[in-house]
Order: C-alpha cells, then structure tokens, then sequence
C-alpha cells in the first residue's frame, strides 16, 4: 500500500488508505486540542470524528495552502465555535423554561427558588463519590457501564450510587418537571 504525499507530507487524504495515515498522523494532536479546550474526553471525541467525517466528506473539494495540522487545528476552532453555540443555545432554552416557571406568579418562582437551594444543599452533603457519580452521569451523559470502567468500581456500585443520590432528591426533583 503506497500513499501518494501531497504538499507538506501530507497524504493523500481522497483514498481510503490515505485517509487512515492523515487520521492517526494528526488525530492525537488535534484531540489534544480539543480536550484543553473542553476538558470533557467524550465531547473531544465527538467533534473529532466530526472534523474527520468533514475532512472525509469534502476530500476532493480540499484545497490546503497551510500545513495540514494547521488546517485540522482551524476546523477544530470552528467545531468547538458551533459546540459553543449549539450549548449557548440549550441555556436559553433553560433560561426560558425557567422564566416561564417564575412567570406563572411571583410565589411559584420563590418556591421554585427555595426547592432549588434546599436540593443543592441536600446534594452538597452527598459523599463526594456519590456526587461525582452523579455528575458524570446527569451532566455528561455518561452509561453506568462508563463510569464503572472510568472510575474502576462495579456497574453494582454505580447503580448504588445514583440511586441513593435520586432518593435523597427525589422531593426536589418533581419541581423540575
């Protein structure tokens, strides 16, 4: 398997076999990148196979006048741009829902205020390893089976883990809904 260079040494990214060298000569930069940048593994991971798949699908169309790390490093600035966004726009969509809460009267918005903060506080007083478990699973959208293998303990042990945490929250969650 012979790959034809282009400018720089790059491969030439328009052939399958090319394409796999230009991903494994310049993806752990690129995802390095993107992990300072979003401190988060598996958002790293999906915008990298997102600046791929685009590489990928404009390959005949590509016409790099830079290095090609350069060039992955600015459509990887161009993902997080879009990532941000995409995020930016979920908060509004919160921030929304929660105006809509406060604007059915004053005194739902102070109980939805005050069930707030009880709930943050009932959580703060969770074991730290129990929080974290949480954590990664609310907010990150991580599987059982992950944090198990992330945190080196049984799926037993995380299941424990969020079920206590929803037990102890489960008077406050309702007002989320």
């Amino acid at each position: 398997m012979t790959v034809r260079k282009l400018v720089n040494n790059t491969p030439d990214f328009t052939t399958k076999e090319g394409f796999n060298a230009l991903y494994y000569q310049h993806s752990v930069r690129a995802f390095e990148f993107l992990m300072r940048k979003l401190k988060n593994k598996s958002q790293a991971m999906d915008l990298l196979q997102d600046v791929f798949a685009d590489i990928w699908h404009r390959r005949y169309n590509i016409d790099v006048k830079i290095s090609m790390e350069s060039y992955i490093i600015t459509i990887c600035k161009y993902k997080l741009i879009d990532h941000y966004k995409a995020q930016l726009k979920l908060s509004e969509i919160k921030d929304s829902q929660q105006t809509e809460l406060f604007s059915s009267s004053p005194e739902d918005g102070m109980i939805f205020m005050q069930k707030k903060t009880q709930m943050l506080a009932a959580f703060k007083k969770m074991p730290t390893k129990t929080k974290r478990i949480f954590l990664l699973s609310r907010r990150q959208g991580l599987s059982n089976k992950e944090i198990a293998k992330d945190l080196s303990v049984s799926e037993k042990t995380v299941e424990y883990h969020i079920s206590k945490i929803l037990k102890k929250l489960k008077t406050f969650i309702f007002i989320f809904f």
